[in-house]
């Protein structure tokens, strides 16, 4: 589950790209370095705007699913269910939510359902930075007070994306008030294609102390 959350939009936002390029309606770049389109108008056309909803409606669903697995998860290893853990749960699935707030929008016209899709892809976007910094808490803590053995490298990887992340979002707050129009697109377009990629890597290390830390075994070593 936690594997395919990360997978799959990576596999559908870069599909719909070269989908998208190759049917010649956006230029030719590495997004991640060069910022020359945005993930929306990768999903927008031809045969990527049904690519880009067919793989991320499913993929809301099942980071649905996740989020609700994880607090079973975390339960599991000895963690209390407090308010943090509830509120992990909720901004999941709101995030999970405006996803599909922005995916059924994606590619229609008018000004609200363009403020729609804005605010549909920031809420994603900040959900689920916050719920993944509460799991990270919750494992450290439980790292912490003995009951699970998770190595250092997993949160440290999480840290490090999460760090990251809160980066990314803090520049582009003068990036979007400051830099003239096409200097501001392009760079919102990098921090775009670089913020989504690592919000999905967090994942890939979800799945990693997934396997590493089981809690049948977990309790059976008395950890």
């Amino acid at each position: 589950m936690a594997f395919t959350t990360g997978v799959l939009p990576i596999l559908v936002v870069n599909g719909c790209y070269i989908v998208s390029v190759v049917g010649n309606h956006i230029p030719k770049c590495i997004p991640y370095l060069q910022g020359c389109t945005s993930i929306s108008s990768a999903g927008r056309y031809g045969a990527a705007f049904f690519l880009f909803k067919s793989g991320m409606i499913p993929l809301a669903l099942l980071l649905a699913y996740f989020w609700i697995l994880v607090r079973r998860w975390l339960i599991a290893l000895g963690d209390r269910q407090n308010r943090e853990l509830q509120a992990l749960v909720y901004i999941g699935l709101l995030g999970a939510a405006f996803l599909i707030l922005y995916t059924v929008f994606l590619g229609t016209k008018g000004d609200i359902y363009s403020l729609l899709r804005r605010f549909g892809v920031t809420v994603y976007f900040s959900c689920s930075y916050l719920a993944q910094l509460l799991l990270l808490h919750r494992l450290v803590t439980l790292r912490d007070a003995g009951k699970i053995q998770l190595p250092r490298s997993i949160t440290g990887g999480m840290l490090t994306i999460a760090i990251v992340l809160l980066f990314l979002g803090l520049i582009s707050i003068p990036i979007g008030n400051f830099l003239f129009i096409d200097e501001k697109k392009t760079a919102m377009n990098i921090i775009e294609w670089n913020f989504a990629l690592l919000l999905s890597g967090y994942y890939l290390l979800a799945w990693r102390a997934w396997l590493r830390v089981d809690p049948v075994q977990n309790v059976t070593d008395g950890t």
